[in-house]
């Protein structure tokens, strides 16, 4: 890439090696946000949740948005005769709602005690409105380190896999969102062990890697930061060694490598990778544009993140001030 060296210098004149200012910015907080729906894939991302929250001694906070009789279609009124008040309407939803809400954070909580898993808490809470603006004005209340989120699966293609749901929180958010599809065995409680960081070579690699290395730390997992191209660059090379010394050194992760895959076909190519080494997880940032596209496209995203039920995290890219 032709300013990959100018891009490696930013990193060294905006961040230096000063190793603990880098540990305090990568900490993530101990408090996993859920936003849940009652759906199957809602579900499977709590339990998914509990695993990351197990290793992590967090809090999960289930949140769900119920909808405001204020805004009910008027063909769903019809059904109803007007026989109670909006008022009426919305006490008895969110009654009704609070009482399966309570009833899933007990699941939870059984969940924890039948696998004897200490130190986690959950906690539920419903609130009226529009999901997104909901969901994140409730970030910035709680400031959750982590939000978990489902997908619906391989039946749909392309980013419509995410849902309109996640796929705006996961472009709005500020912080860390995990989605996980719907058929990942989220139940077994299985930690990931090796981690694909999807790069395109700028300068939001440095933080991303710094939360990710800082995610997987409890797991004990192996980091695998990968860039793919029709052309292996010297500069590109240079670039991704430069990269993992300083990750290495500033951070003290050992468990990172970093490597160029030379493929005609890039998408074919990560592929192949993430089939070769087992990956788990795949993550990348918000700003890398371009290689979201690739995963987002139908053949690739049915292939790697859905059919082969892989857990995507995407970090939300600083921009400098």
């Amino acid at each position: 890439m032709e300013n990959a060296l100018p891009v490696w210098e930013k990193f060294k004149s905006a961040y230096g090696k000063d190793k603990q200012q880098a540990i305090d910015y990568m900490h993530i907080a101990r408090r996993i946000l859920v936003p849940y729906d009652f759906t199957p894939h809602a579900e499977n991302a709590a339990l998914y949740a509990l695993q990351i929250a197990a290793k992590m001694k967090a809090d999960v906070q289930l949140l769900n948005i119920y909808f405001d009789p204020g805004v009910v279609p008027f063909s769903q009124l019809e059904s109803l005769g007007f026989t109670i008040s909006f008022d009426d309407i919305g006490l008895k939803a969110e009654q009704e709602t609070a009482e399966k809400l309570k009833a899933f954070s007990e699941k939870l909580k059984t969940n924890l005690r039948q696998h004897r898993i200490r130190g986690v808490n959950v906690f539920y809470d419903l609130v009226k409105g529009n999901t997104v603006s909901a969901i994140l004005a409730y970030i910035k209340i709680y400031k959750p380190g982590l939000v978990v989120m489902g997908t619906r699966g391989s039946e749909l293609e392309g980013f419509r896999s995410f849902s309109s749901i996640t796929s705006k929180i996961i472009k709005k958010a500020n912080i860390p969102v995990l989605a996980v599809p719907k058929d990942f065995p989220a139940g077994n409680f299985t930690s990931p062990k090796k981690v694909l960081y999807a790069t395109d070579l700028d300068s939001s690699d440095f933080w991303a890697l710094s939360k990710l290395a800082s995610f997987v730390k409890p797991f004990d997992s192996d980091i695998f930061c990968v860039h793919v191209s029709e052309e292996i660059e010297k500069e590109e090379e240079v670039y991704m060694h430069k990269v993992k010394t300083f990750i290495t050194d500033t951070l003290g992760i050992g468990k990172l490598e970093c490597g160029l895959l030379e493929c005609l076909d890039p998408q074919l190519g990560l592929e192949d990778f993430i089939k070769e080494k087992n990956i788990d997880l795949v993550a990348m940032t918000t700003r890398h544009q371009s290689l979201i596209h690739r995963f987002y496209t139908p053949s690739i995203t049915k292939k790697i993140l859905f059919q082969t039920t892989i857990p995507l995290l995407v970090f939300h890219a600083l921009t400098k001030k």
